[in-house]
């Protein structure tokens, strides 16, 4: 039995006992094992544990936590994987809020290193290893929605594109019935959360699907993104879906390989994307073109000034437009709706 403090966000899919099992060896770990751990180590710059429905928690030594094994990837955060192997007592590392453990690998310089954790067992029932996969929404092979799909896409992690998804989906949910899905990333509830109090009927993202990131083979991925799309026209009769890609449009989260699927493709109707630079706006553009998308306009931090705005106009030939200026989020439901074959309601 296991007595713990915390469930993370990572297992909000996992039937879990109020008084779960640990086994501690005789298991090759997997992306997605549920695993108990010990908080032995903490690092105050980076100990926020995102719980189910988005509260935080500041991790302290000796908390015992439920979390998952997984990877992580990212530019600005921690880089890490999945062990080769585990036993008890071995220690792993806090790779990301939403509740990922694994081998710490390198970070950005300003984390540090991460918080470390006692392993205390792999979570159990009926003698099998408790996985994220087994619970997750069914993968597809193709897609059975016909919604149109706004993507939202960026070039690195924290440019502002969850910012960017919710100020297109509160003006979108005035004339569509919208739904918003986060097909990549790693897992934590707070841009899921926000697309949907912005409007959206629904909002899934892939640790729905049981993924802890996205971080994994190009199939996996892909079909975890049908499938998402499939549940969501089972519950819902929705108009349009806006898809936040998490992380950059390059980068080991699967986001190209998404937008490159055929099935997902035919059914994107606009991209914009949120970005830093100017250099990142005209890598933005021309990758989706080499993919054979136009890119509709470009927001995020290179449009907080008129500076940045002009240049990208001027230079890159596509509109800059601030997600904070209501003014140019209308500009941009102008362009999105042209871009659209369903009416406006």
């Amino acid at each position: 039995m296991v007595e713990y403090d915390y469930e993370a966000s990572s297992l909000k899919k996992v039937d879990i006992d109020d008084n779960p099992e640990a086994v501690y060896s005789g298991h090759k770990p997997q992306s997605g094992d549920v695993v108990a751990v010990r908080i032995s180590e903490v690092n105050e710059s980076y100990r926020d544990l995102d719980l189910e429905g988005g509260e935080l928690v500041e991790l302290e030594k000796g908390d015992v936590v439920l979390g998952v094994l997984g990877n992580r990837s990212g530019v600005k955060g921690y880089i890490g994987e999945v062990p080769k192997q585990l036993e008890k007592d071995d220690l792993l590392d806090f790779l990301g809020s939403g509740g990922i453990f694994g081998s710490y690998v390198s970070g950005a310089k300003e984390l540090d290193e991460p918080c470390r954790a006692e392993f205390l067992g792999y979570l159990s029932k009926d003698g099998n290893i408790l996985n994220t996969l087994d619970f997750g929404i069914d993968h597809a092979e193709e897609v059975r929605s016909d919604a149109e799909i706004v993507a939202v896409v960026a070039s690195r992690m924290d440019a502002g594109k969850t910012t960017l998804a919710s100020n297109l989906i509160e003006r979108l949910s005035d004339h569509y019935e919208v739904a918003s899905v986060k097909f990549t990333g790693s897992a934590r509830e707070r841009d899921r959360l926000e697309m949907l109090e912005a409007g959206s009927v629904a909002s899934l993202d892939f640790v729905d699907a049981g993924l802890p990131s996205t971080v994994e083979d190009r199939d996996l991925v892909v079909s975890a993104a049908k499938g998402l799309l499939n549940r969501i026209d089972e519950e819902h009769d929705v108009d349009v879906v806006v898809a936040e890609f998490g992380a950059g449009l390059i980068s080991n989260y699967r986001v190209k390989e998404v937008l490159s699927d055929l099935d997902v493709r035919e059914r994107v109707s606009s991209v914009s994307a949120a970005t830093l630079d100017v250099s990142g706006a005209y890598g933005l553009k021309n990758i989706l073109e080499d993919m054979d998308y136009q890119l509709d306009f470009v927001s995020g931090p290179i449009t907080d000034t008129t500076v940045g705005r002009e240049t990208v106009e001027t230079d890159l030939g596509v509109p800059a437009l601030n997600a904070f200026y209501q003014d140019q989020m209308d500009e941009a439901f102008e362009i999105i709706s042209e871009q659209l074959d369903t009416e406006i309601q």
